[in-house]
């Protein structure tokens, strides 16, 4: 690779944001969109995120718990992309299709 020689440097002072909090019709939005659940299955999904102490809701938005931000951040660290939301469809696929005998 190419040697890369820094000539100017600028730091200035600022202060990161939180993400906003995740409401319950868009986390449906967004479990829909991926292919994560069924009708059916979602509101079961979302009851397990709670029940496991993963999250909790406050009104309408769910507010991650020390735990749900310990998991997130191991899985992360550890380079298992488990809290991708395209995992988990996938993994719902693949598992359609063998229920289906279409895959083994």
């Amino acid at each position: 690779g190419d040697d890369f020689i820094l000539t100017t440097f600028f730091m200035t002072e600022g202060e990161t944001t939180a993400p906003m909090h995740i409401s319950e019709s868009d986390l449906i939005k967004k479990m829909d969109d991926t292919g994560i659940g069924t009708d059916a299955t979602i509101a079961e999904h979302i009851k397990t995120i709670i029940k496991r102490g993963y999250a909790y809701k406050d009104g309408q938005k769910f507010i991650p718990t020390n735990l749900g931000r310990a998991l997130f951040e191991g899985y992360n660290n550890m380079g298992y992309q488990m809290t991708s939301p395209e995992l988990r469809a996938t993994m719902e696929r693949d598992c359609r299709r063998i229920a289906r005998g279409e895959t083994t």
